[in-house]
């Protein structure tokens, strides 16, 4: 299990904040005069020890506000020596050896803090942090999560929480990690730390349960459409269709399939009569399942590209009567009813599709050209403008995603209206 730089400087954040408030206080307060017990047991020569722990409580708060973990430790250690009872001691010793990668050293620290004194909140986040990171997840797991709802400072509970979803699903327990990750992602949905630990357990969930299926019933029609979908994602089309033509032969009737073998007809498109076989099994699609959206859409764009108005209006009509927010089918049909010479009708399906797709730039280019058929100049500048920003937003955002992927090689970028 590694370790967390995030949480470190959670944890450091956190004893910077509470530097004059929380438990660095409460060691003050318990250090700044040796207990009465030892004081009448030491003999006060030259001072004695008193001053000496007054001197190491007060060079252990300076160097903890300094983030100088080693040398906190060394005079908390001191300390420990004079007052071995007293908890606020542990929980600092505690946090200095989390800072400074001693984790088996914080976590004994931090549950002999507790054991003194088991109000004491902060060491059991320190305990639960160093059993997790440490790699004792089967240990850690029960503190992650009695302590998560009780850590109100956000990088804190999400640090707890990202540690408890590695500890499960190392612990091969799954469950637990999506109820983890469904917690994090509604309280922190666009941490970059908590998005990256989701993947990659949907990715391992999605993993097991593939592997298991292919191993259980290799001969299904659920294991041929798996195996469909991974080779059409590696490009290896042929073989797709293969496969979802052995899904149809076992179960002829099941919704999605006959759009799938359309789309991938479109995009092998090795001879002319590809088209007229993805046709085909769009409208078998829409056979099996009438209200199949995206099967509409397409029989739609196919009509439109072969000029034929009508055709494609009325399929474009019905996928968004069957899915109202279906941003490109309400452009198509704009676009169809412009061709068509039906501007003033084309205005309200594309004007619903800016309000659906606000960040596409085709709704604002096309709402813009029908503007300009009606010749509403002032309108149109106003979709044109906003076409503009809409494409530039998107370009920003497909080179912060090759950037985020391939380093920052950045393609150049069309600035082509669309058709």
């Amino acid at each position: 299990m590694r370790r967390s730089a995030g949480a470190k400087a959670n944890v450091r954040a956190l004893s910077l904040k509470w530097g004059h408030q929380g438990w660095l206080v409460l060691l003050l307060l318990g250090l700044a005069e040796v207990p009465p017990a030892y004081a009448q047991a030491v003999p006060p020569a030259g001072g004695g020890s008193r001053g000496a722990a007054a001197a190491l409580a007060a060079e252990a708060r300076q160097a903890l506000s300094q983030n100088e973990y080693a040398k906190a430790a060394a005079a908390l250690e001191g300390l420990l020596k004079v007052t071995p009872e007293t908890a606020e001691v542990h929980a600092n010793l505690a946090l200095a050896y989390y800072h400074l990668g001693r984790l088996d050293g914080a976590a004994q620290q931090a549950r002999q803090a507790l054991k003194l004194k088991p109000s004491l909140t902060y060491p059991r986040f320190v305990l639960a942090l160093s059993l997790a990171e440490s790699g004792r997840c089967r240990e850690a797991l029960p503190y992650l999560r009695e302590d998560y709802p009780h850590a109100t400072d956000p990088p804190l509970q999400r640090s707890i929480g990202t540690e408890a979803v590695r500890c499960a699903m190392s612990l091969n327990q799954p469950d637990q990690a999506v109820d983890w990750i469904r917690s994090l992602t509604a309280s922190y949905p666009d941490d970059p730390e908590v998005l990256y630990l989701a993947s990659h357990v949907y990715s391992e969930l999605s993993t097991q349960a593939s592997q298991r299926l292919l191993a259980t019933a290799p001969d299904s029609y659920q294991a041929h459409q798996f195996n469909a979908e991974v080779l059409a994602f590696e490009g290896k089309l042929d073989e797709a269709i293969s496969e979802y033509h052995k899904v149809l032969s076992l179960k002829p009737n099941l919704p999605g399939i006959h759009y799938q073998l359309g789309q991938l007809l479109l995009a092998a498109a090795k001879n002319p009569s590809a088209v007229d076989e993805a046709r085909r099994e769009f409208e078998e699609e829409l056979k099996v399942d009438p209200h199949n959206a995206a099967a509409e859409y397409e029989l739609g764009e196919m009509a439109r590209q072969s000029r034929q108005w009508n055709e494609a209006i009325a399929h474009f009509q019905r996928a968004a009567s069957i899915d109202p927010d279906f941003a490109e089918a309400l452009i198509g049909l704009g676009k169809s009813l412009i061709s068509a010479g039906r501007a003033p009708e084309a205005v309200e399906p594309l004007k619903r599709a800016v309000e659906v797709a606000p960040e596409n730039p085709n709704a604002h280019y096309q709402l813009s050209f029908a503007y300009r058929r009606l010749g509403q100049g002032a309108e149109a500048a106003k979709e044109l403008a906003a076409y503009r920003e809409a494409q530039t937003n998107l370009r920003r955002k497909q080179q912060s995603i090759r950037a985020g992927i391939l380093g920052n090689m950045v393609q150049p970028q069309s600035s082509d209206p669309p058709e």
